[in-house]
């Protein structure tokens, strides 16, 4: 497995000339990118593409080949795989359609190329998938131009290309969590997710993983590697074909077998898995992981400069298995002490009152000290508006709040409303020192649930 993510030398069958092929791109992406391995080209029509000279076969390369990158049509592969088995490559990635997902025909030619790589001990990854992303070395057999690839500590592993193609720009442009690897794996001819999970499990650069899937083929396998792999780092998995019309449409993309989705929720919960509904609670979930430290308890403290805020975290904090913290008698004192006379400090608390009283920073740093010291929370829901008057000195907070959170174990999550300048302009300060913002009061508090599910599932029995 190593081979897929680490390889030296890379091949790439089916080169091309032509920019808006496929072969060009992936050529492309690996000298651009500042693959760290040697890259060669093949191509029987040509002698030399982007500057490096092309082979009629990887027969004829003169060195070693690791891994192949394979895209060519779908009836040249069986023996393109044959000649890669000759050759000694340890990892042909096969990014050509055309296999199990369209029927009879394409079953057998993919029979056929696990057949005569089983044979040879060469792995092979998809085929019908973008394939590989790691963002360590710089390495990736998208077929789609990537930017300049951020580090991060996310892995995605994925039944779609998709994940190495759109969503990684998603990805790499709109959050700032960076990612590890990213495993594109198609059909799962032979390559699946515990073969990935059992790498990630441990790799340094991967903290958290999150899966895509459509259908699992070794669904006893899968949940016995995730099972112990997700006592070591969390495991997101948004599962696809959960409906007849899901499944349907997963049988042509993916060639995909549909799985009852009560069967599925129940093997999740053996395994450990804490399950996504959407592509974006995936990417929510991810960020705190990435982010915030692991609660020791369910005790959640809202601090809102809304009174609304606080209701609408409470409701999600009810749904979501938390409860509100009951703050401490010297914690209500030392919060009472700076309210007006007409206030009353409680959880959810509201600070607007001590805007009237502290100024906009020293408020908002001081409910978000008093109630970080009190042992009975957990986490902490922060909502906060930006408007002119409303101006904070954010920096300043996250130096003194951030630290004190993180040393007692208290992750923290942050929504952010009002004027959309100043909101970019935090969410961006807040973010770049890992502090996740999310688009509701409600996505945090669900996020926050999250870190407590994991906790009690694998930390606190």
């Amino acid at each position: 497995m190593r081979f897929i993510f680490e390889p030296r030398s890379v091949a790439v069958i089916g080169a091309s000339r032509n920019p808006s092929k496929f072969g060009h791109v992936q050529l492309r992406n690996l000298l651009e990118l500042g693959f760290r391995g040697e890259v060669c080209a093949v191509n029987p029509n040509a002698d030399q593409i982007l500057g490096l000279k092309a082979y009629r076969s990887v027969l004829e390369v003169p060195k070693s080949v690791d891994l192949a990158i394979v895209t060519i049509p779908a009836p040249k592969v069986p023996q393109a795989i044959k000649e890669c088995a000759e050759k000694g490559v340890k990892v042909a990635v096969i990014t050509s359609s055309g296999f199990g997902e369209v029927g009879r025909e394409g079953e057998e030619r993919e029979r056929l190329i696990v057949q005569t790589a089983k044979r040879a001990g060469m792995r092979i990854v998809g085929p019908n998938t973008t394939g590989i992303v790691n963002t360590a070395n710089n390495f990736t057999t998208s077929f789609i131009s990537l930017p300049k690839l951020k580090r991060g500590s996310v892995a995605f592993i994925a039944q779609t290309g998709l994940f190495a193609a759109a969503s990684l720009w998603h990805m790499l442009t709109a959050e700032r969590f960076g990612v590890s690897k990213v495993a594109g794996l198609g059909n799962k001819a032979d390559v699946n997710d515990q073969d990935v999970l059992q790498y990630l499990a441990s790799d340094h650069e991967t903290r958290v993983v999150a899966i895509y899937m459509e259908g699992v083929k070794d669904g006893r396998g899968f949940v016995k590697v995730a099972r112990e792999v997700s006592k070591r780092k969390p495991i997101i998995l948004l599962k696809g074909a959960c409906t007849p019309e899901g499944a349907k449409a997963a049988a042509s993309h993916t060639a995909s077998i549909a799985v009852r989705d009560d069967v599925f929720e129940a093997a999740c919960r053996s395994a450990g898995i804490l399950r996504a509904r959407s592509f974006e609670e995936m990417m929510d979930l991810a960020k705190i992981f990435a982010y915030q430290p692991l609660p020791r308890g369910r005790g959640l403290a809202v601090v809102t400069f809304t009174g609304a805020g606080g209701v609408m975290a409470s409701d999600r904090a009810a749904h979501d298995g938390l409860e509100l913290a009951e703050l401490s008698p010297e914690t209500i004192k030392h919060l009472q002490a700076k309210m007006p006379l007409w206030a009353r400090a409680g959880n959810p608390v509201d600070a607007e009152p001590l805007f009237e009283t502290l100024g906009p920073d020293a408020s908002l740093r001081f409910a978000l000290d008093t109630i970080s010291e009190d042992e009975h929370v957990d986490m902490v829901a922060l909502f906060i508006v930006a408007l002119p008057q409303f101006q904070f000195d954010l920096a300043r907070t996250i130096a003194e709040i951030r630290a004190k959170l993180a040393t007692a174990s208290k992750p923290i999550a942050v929504h952010i409303t009002g004027m959309k300048e100043l909101v970019a302009e935090a969410t961006d300060l807040l973010e770049e020192n890992r502090i996740p913002v999310y688009p509701s009061i409600e996505r945090a508090v669900t996020s926050l649930a999250a870190t407590y599910r994991y906790a009690h599932g694998h930390r606190v029995q």
